[in-house]
């Protein structure tokens, strides 16, 4: 299963594929472009989630009754 928060590659397909499908709009043109733009944004998030270091786990156990 793809992990789209880290996959940046899937977010600068989408924003292609709409920056294309803008070029050809009659309406609606610069709507596209928009989502286009957030694309590329989320592509920049997935890079850095991506890269970033993973936190340690907050995980305690919890005490055993006695």
């Amino acid at each position: 299963m793809t992990d789209f928060l880290t996959n940046a590659e899937h977010w600068r397909k989408r924003a292609e594929r709409t920056r294309e499908l803008a070029a050809v709009a009659v309406k609606d043109q610069g709507r596209l472009l928009k989502v286009a733009e957030e694309y590329d944004r989320l592509a920049a998030l997935a890079e850095r989630r991506r890269s970033a270091p993973v936190p340690p786990s907050p995980y305690v156990p919890a005490s055993r009754p006695e």
